[in-house]
């Protein structure tokens, strides 16, 4: 019997489906097995949907009503009743009366289904609905479209056995006279009672009563605490001098005890230099007979392409060579050259022929050589066309470079 009241189903088994049926003629009374709308409102407290139905129910009466030009006797005792099947119905009777009183008689019964619902949002959206109605045909379309919207989500069928199950509970509860029996609240128990209200404390059994074992871990723990305590008794005074130290340093320098200043520390000697072998000579620079420029050449520098070079192994070399714009060249050939430093053989490489833009001030060219082995050795750029020129010659190695006994040559 509580389940029906609140609307709600607790049973494993799906409820009994009523099929929907006719809508009650409008202007006739409800079967006797229905309740009058204010008891059911009395006793139970409407689901969403619940409600959501119900009031569908009132704007279609209301429309089938107001379609005939006929109005409704009232909205309270017994013309507006919930029959078995959980249908409302409203009794009609005469003409219609003014609009403006049917609308309000309308908004005032629509109102009152949305307030029961457990949940106040359907109730704020029908007052939304009524408040932005203009006449009591769009107050009906637009209230029933917000039911329609809860009703979306939701089994009509079981909903509307749900109501019927509602109005069967509520009329199983009726008295003779139409009233309902509304139970009262449990009055308090007075007297001597077996059981006192008062909170006592759980009585445990007999064995838990008996004095256990302290756990080895709390022994483990007070062992490491002890541990702890003790370690910072004996590093606290260590710590607070050399905090005091350091904040006397921070504020006060000339009073601290410590030095201000650092001793210079002398840099490492110098490595000597790798002693050349025994008997072997220093070779001598390298000549390469020709200027940096000539004729219309106006300057030739050459570099590594790749940073240096070893001997025995290809050089790239990159040339950068300088023109006279007015000499209108189209072209400037240059060749690498090895000079051995302790021999003094001069091995040229092949000729590289590169071509100036009309009216360039330089060009610049690439070209490689084989080096042959040898412990000092030389590379330069010579130009033979339009001019004879030489860059600067560049050491392989770079420094240290010896020549053997055998091979001494005053270079060039």
């Amino acid at each position: 019997m509580s389940e029906a009241v609140l609307g709600l189903h607790a049973r494993d088994h799906e409820p009994v489906e009523v099929p929907p049926g006719p809508a009650v003629e409008s202007g006739s009374r409800a079967d006797s097995d229905g309740v009058t709308l204010e008891c059911l409102l009395a006793v139970a407290t409407l689901t969403p949907a619940q409600a959501a139905l119900l009031v569908t129910d009132a704007t279609d009466q209301f429309g089938s009503v107001h379609g005939r030009g006929r109005a409704p006797a009232s909205l309270r005792g017994d013309a507006v009743t919930v029959s078995a099947a959980g249908r409302l119905t409203i009794e009609c009777a005469g003409t219609a009366g003014p609009q403006d009183a049917m609308r309000d008689a309308a908004a005032c019964l629509l109102r009152r289904i949305a307030a029961n619902c457990r949940v106040a949002t359907l109730a704020d959206r029908v007052d939304d609905a009524i408040a932005g109605s203009s006449d009591t045909d769009d107050l009906m379309r637009q209230v029933k479209h917000t039911a329609a919207t809860e009703l979306e989500r939701v089994d009509v069928v079981r909903t509307r056995s749900q109501l019927s199950a509602l109005v069967a509970a509520v009329r199983g509860r009726a008295r003779p006279d139409g009233s309902v029996d509304v139970p009262e609240p449990p009055l308090p128990v007075t007297g001597t009672v077996l059981a006192s209200n008062r909170w006592h404390p759980p009585v445990g059994a007999v064995w838990h009563r008996k004095k256990r074992r302290r756990s080895p871990r709390r022994w483990v723990l007070g062992l490491v605490a002890i541990l702890v305590v003790a370690g910072a008794v004996w590093v606290a005074p260590t710590a607070w001098s050399q905090l005091r130290e350091g904040w006397s340093t921070l504020l006060g320098p000339a009073e601290s005890a410590m030095q201000d200043r650092i001793d210079p520390v002398s840099p490492p000697p110098p490595l000597p230099d790798a002693a050349p072998p025994p008997g072997s000579t220093e070779p001598g620079p390298v000549d390469t007979a020709l200027p940096t420029g000539a004729g219309p050449i106006t300057g030739l520098t050459a570099v590594f392409a790749d940073g240096s070079c070893e001997a025995g192994r290809a050089c790239t070399l990159r040339v950068d060579i300088g023109v006279d714009p007015s000499a209108n060249i189209a072209a400037v050939t240059w060749n690498p050259v090895v000079y051995d430093r302790c021999t003094g053989a001069v091995v040229p490489g092949g000729a590289v022929t590169v071509p100036v833009p009309s009216g360039g001030r330089d060009t610049y060219g690439i070209g490689s050589v084989d080096l042959p082995p040898g412990t000092a050795l030389a590379v330069a750029a010579v130009t033979t066309d339009p001019a004879e020129a030489a860059s600067a010659p560049m050491y392989v190695p770079a420094e240290h470079a010896t020549c053997p006994p055998e091979d001494a040559h005053e270079g060039g």
